[in-house]
């Protein structure tokens, strides 16, 4: 099966991706997708028996729940959803109060602070030299 991603709703609450899709026979549908990648519009969705293709790339998604589309329903998930990179607002950091299921934000709204894996935890010295 190969999906064309129309649209995107980052959900910030469950750290999931909805997008609206379109078949190569011009059916939509609403995928609710979990994993590390997130899907952009443009990108086609494959499923293979390797797994999960985006864009012929092999990526670390899964199918949570296909559902055909409904306009109210895909604004109901816009609605729903507090992210301000899902309403374009890409001019500012993000000051959302809400907690981000996210690692990392997927439209690079919020600053991290990297972790450092050059400590005696990480590196499992008994005697504290790193």
């Amino acid at each position: 099966m190969e999906w064309k991603v129309v649209e995107t709703i980052a959900s910030p609450e469950s750290g999931t991706i909805f997008c609206k899709v379109e078949t190569q026979y011009g059916l939509n549908y609403i995928l609710w997708l979990k994993g590390d990648y997130y899907v952009r519009a443009g990108e086609i969705i494959t499923t293979s028996n390797q797994g999960i293709l985006i864009n012929d790339r092999r990526r670390r998604v899964w199918i949570a729940q296909a559902m055909p589309y409904t306009s109210i329903g895909w604004m109901g998930f816009k609605q729903k959803n507090a992210c301000p990179g899902n309403r374009q607002e890409m001019d500012r950091p993000c000051t959302v109060e809400t907690p981000c299921q996210f690692r990392l934000c997927p439209f690079g709204l919020k600053r991290y602070i990297p972790e450092s894996y050059s400590t005696a935890k990480n590196n499992n010295q008994p005697d504290n030299r790193l």
